[in-house]
């Protein structure tokens, strides 16, 4: 039996039919999540891509255009053109179209490949330590976390360890109920909070993307 769900938001609806507001509130939800996730790592990734570049180009010089793929996916073997996987899983013919490798910081699973008829075929595999890496000199997660949102609108987001009012909010950081309704209206435009209203009492939350700096 199928299982009921509420509507879609109303950005997703925008999205579908092709609107403007549902991409704006997308793209900020990215901006949001690049500088509160990767912004403050983005040189270290930066390091681990020039470090798996360097690996490629040294295993390429050593044992030629086969060496690369059966290093990424074990077991398996480029022979005549045709990318061979281990255990029957089939076959990527390239024939001439060449081979991207992108690795990503981001994928801890197996190799994942992108084959459309007449583009290079892209392989994005996992490498490195894998994300978040956090550098020796990022300081304390609560220091950089300030370093991106502000220190106001930091603790805001560390004060909901689950729903909270605003009164409630305005209590907890000491300041007014209309401070923290200005904050928490930049953090739900941001894609960090997302708020219910209950009666008279509106409950602010945190979104997942939210969540990921703070653990």
């Amino acid at each position: 039996m199928p299982t009921r769900c509420g509507p879609a938001p109303a950005w997703v609806r925008s999205l579908h039919a092709g609107g403007a507001e549902g991409w704006e509130t997308l793209a900020r939800a990215q901006r949001a999540a690049y500088g509160a996730v990767l912004a403050p790592v983005w040189g270290r990734v930066q390091d681990l891509h020039r470090a798996e570049f360097a690996r490629h180009a040294v295993a390429l010089a050593e044992g030629g255009p086969e060496a690369a793929p059966a290093a990424l996916a074990p077991g398996s073997r480029l022979r005549g053109g045709v990318w061979e996987w281990p255990g029957g899983a089939g076959e990527v013919r390239l024939g001439g179209r060449g081979l991207v490798l992108l690795p990503t910081f981001h994928w801890r699973g197996a190799p994942l490949v992108q084959d459309v008829p007449g583009r290079p075929v892209v392989l994005a595999y996992p490498a490195g330590p894998g994300l978040p890496p956090v550098p020796e000199d990022l300081g304390r997660p609560e220091e950089a976390l300030a370093g991106v949102l502000g220190g106001t609108r930091a603790a805001l987001l560390r004060a909901l360890p689950g729903p909270r009012t605003t009164t409630e909010l305005a209590a907890a950081l000491g300041g007014s109920a209309a401070t923290v309704s200005a904050h928490t209206a930049a953090l739900r435009g941001a894609g960090l909070l997302t708020t219910a209203r209950t009666g008279r009492s509106v409950h602010h939350s945190l979104t997942p993307v939210a969540e990921l700096p703070l653990r």
